[in-house]
């Protein structure tokens, strides 16, 4: 079963992040930037991004906008793994500060992820993003909202 299903067929967000990682699928935007979720526990999550010439800036860096969008997608995560199969959430704002600049040949982009206050409607969440080496390139916060899912 695709994600995509797996969403509309009711599962909570814990086993549908058990799924992406047992059957190796990398569904929509994570297909796109090429990561994957290869851990997570509880209000936390690990993606793993290989990172290529297709995700460079004209710096020959890892682009700024792949960051931002590996830590929306890592946030996100870390909060899926708390969410029931009757609620879904959005971001409503990311905020990201980069700290140096990630070369291309410096490995894996590796973003880890937590859930720093989760409410009824809102939670908060704040990541790292390292190289293959375990330098710090980026930390980041997002806010989400979350409401019921519609049946």
């Amino acid at each position: 079963m695709s994600l995509d299903l797996a969403v509309r067929n009711g599962l909570d967000g814990a086993e549908i992040l058990r799924r992406w990682i047992d059957e190796g699928l990398a569904p929509g935007f994570a297909g796109l930037l090429g990561f994957q979720v290869v851990a997570f526990g509880e209000g936390t999550v690990r993606l793993e991004c290989p990172v290529s010439a297709r995700h460079a800036n004209l710096m020959a860096g890892v682009h700024g906008g792949v960051m931002a969008g590996l830590a929306d997608a890592a946030t996100g995560c870390a909060l899926l793994s708390l969410v029931g199969s009757d609620e879904q959430f959005a971001t409503t704002d990311l905020q990201i500060r980069y700290l140096r600049a990630a070369p291309l040949d410096a490995g894996p982009l590796t973003v880890e992820a937590r859930i720093v206050h989760k409410g009824r409607r809102m939670a908060v969440a704040e990541c790292e993003m390292m190289t293959g080496e375990g330098r710090v390139h980026a930390r980041a916060s997002a806010s989400m909202m979350i409401t019921p899912r519609p049946r």
